[in-house]
């Protein structure tokens, strides 16, 4: 059940993303410059374990805030984020995760902790920009993103009743394996130099071995990771963009350009200024 959950997530975020991109590229979405874009964000969090070693089960519900199984055996942990956008619509994050995660089940009379460490490149989503239309200057905005990366992991096995370890070592190698983070957020004052975040995640490991307890049938683990951060734009506002035509004081438009002329209707420029001292000083 937990492998036909995952396989099902993964391809419906696929196809999500397909149909953001499509519409995005239909759209006259204004590119950045390299330059502009850029933001650097920190945020503090728990991790929440959701695999075989743990009496959640497999149920949706205890994976969600109405269940008591959401608040129990969570762990902190820290992440940071480099994002580059490349229009109002999409952009790219590299983030790194970092922290602990623990879980237990009753009936094995076992538990287990774990060192975990993930470094992942994600696509984004401005859904607000999306759906909304492209906003320069808005007080939030609800975003998504989807990536891949790999993960590192130290796992030890306890006796519930002994405290003993009863597998992994204390000295044993990190498990690197694939994995693929999902999440939404909220930021809060997104055109401000300085910006609040809050983010809720699932990063989803190609193991069976996070927990040490091994089952046939599943094929996925997953951390949770729920966090409140903080986020430096170096660039915020709207800004230049590639085809944003710079404004001179004349107007491009062929018509409006002749009509100015007949008129003589000229905009207070400083160039027109000093055409105005010249006339006079020549009367």
């Amino acid at each position: 059940m937990l492998k036909t959950m995952y396989r099902n997530w993964f391809l419906f975020s696929f196809i999500v993303v397909l149909l953001v991109l499509f519409n995005v590229s239909n759209t006259q979405a204004q590119a950045y410059k390299f330059g502009q874009g850029w933001s650097l964000g920190v945020s503090v969090g728990t991790t929440k374990f959701h695999g075989d070693l743990s009496d959640a089960g497999s149920s949706f519900i205890n994976k969600t805030p109405f269940s008591s199984y959401f608040y129990k055996e969570r762990r902190l942990a820290g992440l940071f984020f480099v994002e580059k956008a490349f229009s109002p619509y999409w952009g790219l994050r590299g983030m790194v995760l970092k922290g602990t995660v623990e879980s237990s089940k009753l009936s094995e009379n076992a538990y287990f902790e774990a060192n975990y460490f993930d470094y992942t490149l994600s696509l984004t989503l401005d859904f607000t920009n999306i759906f909304l239309g492209a906003e320069y200057i808005r007080d939030y905005r609800v975003y998504g993103f989807v990536g891949m990366g790999l993960s590192h992991s130290s796992t030890l096995k306890y006796d519930m009743t002994s405290g003993k370890i009863i597998s992994g070592r204390i000295d044993q190698k990190n498990m690197v394996e694939s994995v693929g983070p999902i999440g939404m957020g909220f930021s809060l004052f997104s055109s401000q130099m300085f910006s609040v975040n809050f983010e809720s995640s699932l990063h989803i490991v190609h193991t069976t071995k996070l927990d040490r307890t091994s089952v046939p049938e599943t094929k996925f683990e997953t951390v949770g990771f729920i966090s409140l951060g903080i986020v430096y734009n170096f660039l915020p506002g709207d800004g230049s963009v590639h085809n944003r035509n710079a404004y001179t004081g004349r107007s491009n438009d062929a018509s409006i350009r002749a009509f100015n002329k007949r008129r003589r209707v000229v905009m207070r420029t400083s160039r027109n200024k000093r055409a105005f001292k010249k006339k006079r000083r020549r009367r």
